[in-house]
This record gives structure tokens, sequence and C-alpha cells, in this order.
């Protein structure tokens, strides 16, 4: 499990692999929310009981930039406008597509630091179309409260 430090902002979880469920469901929920026409749709979350994996698929529009230092930089845009804070943890990002970016791609460093770890998460820039395409498949547990209310919770799976 790769912790994760929260803050006091949007998000509630505190490992890296339940943070970025969290994001990419909160982003899921914001674009069905949505109002403007044509609907948003760049983000798919989907839970899979026989399996016990969820499967997020993301196509999140970018800005690129080259940093003082000559790094390649590369920020999702907030293309949804939904209310979010950073919470002054862990995270960085200011709004919750960016948010969905970095938890992916940190879980994607925290995947490549062991090689115990699987390869369950791949991230593609395209620098042509400003897109960055997230696939990603993750362990998760499903459990029934005595309410009948169903839960799901992001299992950990990194060294």
């Amino acid at each position: 499990m790769a912790t994760f430090n929260p803050g006091t902002g949007t998000l509630k979880s505190t490992s890296l692999e339940a943070a970025a469920m969290e994001a990419a469901q909160i982003l899921q929920n914001a674009e069905r929310a949505s109002t403007v026409d044509p609907q948003p749709n760049n983000i798919a979350v989907n839970y899979f009981t026989g399996d016990n994996v969820v499967q997020v698929r993301a196509t999140l529009p970018i800005n690129q930039s080259v940093s003082a230092s000559a790094q390649a930089v590369f920020v999702a845009e907030d293309y949804i406008g939904t209310s979010f804070s950073n919470g002054g943890g862990d995270l960085t990002s200011s709004t919750l597509p960016a948010a969905v970016l970095e938890l992916f791609q940190r879980l994607q460093i925290a995947e490549k630091s062991a090689s115990s770890n699987p390869n369950n998460i791949t991230i593609t820039y395209d620098t042509e179309t400003e897109i960055a395409t997230i696939n990603a498949e993750m362990p998760v547990s499903f459990t029934v409260s005595s309410n009948g209310s169903v839960s799901i919770v992001a299992a950990p799976y990194l060294a």
C-alpha cells in the first residue's frame, strides 16, 4: 500500500490507490452531472465484481509547457469546472482533472519503484492532440453491509 496524505480537501482516502479511484469517481460523477451540451465524456470508471477490479479509462485534455529547467510539464485542463480543494496534503494539483492525472502518474511511478509491483497503470501523452490517456485496472474489494448497501474499497497492491 502506498500511503497518501489527503489533507483537509475534497479527497478523503489515505492510500494512493484509493485516492486515485476516489478522484476518478468524483470526476466521472461531475461529468454526468454537467449541464453543458454536449456533456463531457472523458472518463469511465467501471467496477467488475467477478474479477474484483476497477477499470479507469480517461482521455484528458492537457496543457503542455517547458519549465525553466527544461523539463516537459503536462497539466490536465479544468474542462469540467467542478469545485475542488487539494487540501494541502500530498496533492499539488488545484483542479479535479489535474488531480486525477497527478494521482495516476504517482501510481505509475510507484509501480515502477519495485520490480515486484504489477504494471496496472499506463499513461500516454500525445503532444500533437494535447491529450493524456490513462488506462488503469486496480484490485478492489466489495462488501455488503447489514443494511444492504454495497461498499467498494481499493485494495492495496503496491509494495
